[in-house]
């Protein structure tokens, strides 16, 4: 589907008796997987958020902006009545999601404090008593790596991440993330431990890190671009180690139930995690290259006083001494073959949104926007849907830092979502997996729906045979359903690397003629609907297998 563009990956189209309002599916495998795993519940929440999202605010926003005359929106850069649902959502919903996933987050931190605290508390204790009881004789199966060895690599790390240009971590930086590291990695490693990970709120402690970070950096003064960059970068290492101390917990637990040494067990922890934290960067560079399209987007030449950097701060528009040329243009066939100057817009300037874009050398003109891969925010052009890579926790993390040191956030748009999650917690729904539908495209939620119905379907049919959902959840279906995931994963980062190496994502499809000789056909919502219910109805199939 992805490769050789045989059936569309998102069908769908915007309702035109019901202006405002899409409906569309991205039929992708591992997202039915994820649904399926998932369960019909939180999917049915997601694909809940994303309906009021998409059917609900969307369409109420184009009816009350209708009116205007004038540019209105974040960014004011389009009339209300000429944008399409995806760039209502872009300029509106996007903040009212973030709002409320933002708030929820925080919600289920703060339904934490108790485990927490006394986590917390018990870890303190634990740590104590390990530095005295380290010249006792102990069993292999309490044999662990020194905390001495902890304590010292902190330090390295934090030495470390001073020193590397690409993070701008600078001493204080270094100090909080050893702070709210080390508070948050003790928090996860004991809830995971004893609840379980589906209980560790990472989301929520890393908003209250980069919070936390953005108001020290308020308080100081430090509201540049580059103390965006660092606030981001210290909020993502102690995401990185929230996410590691939950992960180490969970597998010392298992460890300890099978008589392992717990020694060899965090060796080859930090073998792993740093395999992956070498294979990870590279592949999402690859990810974000392969699915970044020029975008044609006019706008007349820039000022030379927009240009020139004020007395001891930076320029609003930055020209970057890398160049491009010789690329195809997004939502057609043609390439251009002209060499544009790469720009960078940090605020909004005589119109223009903040961004990359390819400048003309010659008249400072603007042709076309550089919309990254991996959170991009253009999804269509002239009727063609632009592959782009959601990344919503990132896009969250980027908008509440640049909201608190720029001042300019939106903050009418965010407290509805704010709101919304509270009035959702009111009613006694579990608002978080809402939150996050209004959030995420709908076509990613619609997708997941699919998956929980099919795992509703499952379920109803192990109650008439009296089976218990602990069948279910260790059947075939689950591991047919992880095999999607991993499967869809490995193919994505294949046809990102055909398109690294060809310069187009489409490359693939433009190699075989398979895509020219269906016509039609290939443009088919019928189609793409029929083969994802297909896939559908396989892991329904193989989830009613025996054990």
């Amino acid at each position: 589907m992805g490769g050789l563009k045989l059936w569309p990956d998102v069908p769908g189209k915007a309702l035109g008796f019901y202006p405002g309002a899409a409906v569309f599916t991205e039929t992708s495998p591992e997202l039915m997987g994820v649904g399926y795993i998932i369960g019909p519940r939180i999917a049915g929440y997601l694909f809940a958020g994303g309906c009021f999202a998409y059917l609900v605010l969307a369409p109420a926003i184009k009816l009350v902006g209708s009116g205007l005359t004038e540019p209105f929106g974040f960014p004011a850069v389009k009339l209300i009545r000429d944008m399409t649902p995806g760039e209502l959502r872009s300029s509106f919903v996007f903040y009212i999601g973030a709002g409320a996933v933002a708030s929820a987050g925080i919600i289920a931190l703060a339904r934490s404090l108790p485990t927490i605290v006394s986590s917390f508390a018990s870890s303190l204790k634990d740590l104590r008593g390990s530095g005295l009881s380290q010249t006792m004789t102990r069993p292999r199966t309490e044999d662990d790596l020194p905390i001495s060895l902890t304590v010292g690599g902190s330090i390295a790390l934090a030495i470390v991440l001073t020193l590397l240009p690409q993070l701008g971590v600078n001493l204080l930086g270094a100090v909080l993330i050893v702070i709210f590291g080390f508070f948050f990695a003790t928090v996860s490693s004991r809830v995971t431990g004893q609840i379980g990970s589906s209980a560790n709120p990472i989301s929520g402690m890393t908003i209250a890190a980069l919070l936390g970070t953005c108001l020290i950096f308020v308080a100081i003064g430090w509201t540049g671009v580059d103390h965006r960059v660092q606030a981001i970068s210290i909020a993502a290492v102690v995401a990185v180690a929230t996410a590691n101390a939950g992960n180490t917990s969970q597998d010392l637990k298992t460890g300890f139930l099978v008589g392992s040494t717990p020694r060899r067990q965090q060796i080859a922890i930090l073998v792993g995690a740093l395999a992956s934290a070498l294979a990870v960067g590279w592949t999402l560079t690859l990810l974000n290259r392969a699915y970044t399209y020029p975008v044609p987007d006019t706008h007349a030449a820039f000022s030379a006083q927009s240009l020139t950097p004020p007395a001891g701060g930076r320029a609003p528009v930055e020209v970057l001494p890398a160049t491009m040329s010789e690329f195809r243009i997004a939502g057609g066939d043609s390439v251009d073959h002209a060499t544009y100057q790469v720009v960078r817009v940090y605020v909004v300037t005589q119109g223009v949104a903040a961004g990359k874009y390819l400048m003309d050398p010659k008249t400072h003109e603007l042709r076309y926007v550089l919309d990254p891969g991996i959170g991009g925010r253009i999804r269509d052009y002239r009727g063609r849907v632009i592959p782009r890579l959601d990344s919503p926790k990132a896009t969250i993390m980027a908008l509440i830092t640049d909201g608190i040191l720029t001042h300019k956030l939106p903050w009418a748009l965010v407290l509805l979502g704010v709101f919304i999650t509270i009035a959702i917690e009111l009613m006694g729904v579990q608002a978080l997996p809402v939150a996050v539908g209004v959030y995420l495209p709908i076509s990613t939620s619609s997708a997941m729906f699919a998956g929980g119905i099919v795992r509703w379907l499952i379920e109803r049919r192990a109650q008439v045979k009296q089976q218990s959902i602990a069948e279910v959840e260790s059947g075939p279906g689950v591991l047919f359903a992880s095999g999607l995931i991993a499967g869809g994963a490995i193919c994505g980062i294949v046809l990102a690397a055909f398109a690294g190496v060809f310069g187009s994502a489409d490359a693939l499809a433009e190699k075989l003629p398979v895509f020219h000789a269906l016509g039609g056909l290939a443009g088919s919502n019928a189609l793409a609907f029929g083969l994802f219910a297909a896939l559908g109805a396989v892991l329904y199939r193989v989830a009613l297998r025996p054990q």
